[in-house]
């Protein structure tokens, strides 16, 4: 009898805690610290899995007007899912020797560029955007969905 109830009552601390974890985002309104903007970053981006037939794209914004906060996390978004269909990487790597009466001397340099070429993304859907306060500044979070294949 006393397994069956240790059974019970951690099923049901289990689902608790589960309840009360998944309704962080929904219920925070501010954020206090880095450690509530790095949670609320981890649980709504996270959320969202891409595949084969879609991209989710995740983006945030902060400004002191509300509207360019929205603004700012949608072109965020937008940024983030044309990286994934519409981008290049770029490598461009030089290597130099001269000699001279001292010996040998070698410079290399390399450099990486991740270019987003126009990329047009007709029909996303945006599937979820939240504000919260963050000081005297709106930070909106806006996830959207892209059709990769139909």
């Amino acid at each position: 009898m006393k397994k069956g109830k240790m059974k019970y009552i951690s099923l049901i601390l289990i689902t608790i805690l589960t309840a009360c974890s998944s309704n962080y985002v929904e219920k925070k309104t501010i954020i206090n610290d880095n450690s509530d903007l790095l949670k609320l970053n981890a649980e709504i981006c996270n959320k969202y899995k891409s595949d084969e037939s879609k991209t989710y794209g995740c983006g945030s914004g902060l400004s002191s007007d509300l509207e360019v906060s929205k603004t700012k996390s949608l072109l965020n978004a937008k940024v983030n899912v044309a990286d994934v269909v519409g981008s290049s990487i770029l490598k461009n790597e030089k290597q130099t020797r001269t000699e001279n009466t001292k010996g040998v001397n070698s410079k290399y340099q390399t450099i990486e560029e991740n270019k987003i070429l126009e990329t047009s993304l007709n029909n996303y859907k945006v599937v979820f955007i939240k504000t919260f306060k963050q000081g005297n500044k709106f930070r909106t979070y806006t996830v959207i969905k892209y059709a990769t294949k139909t």
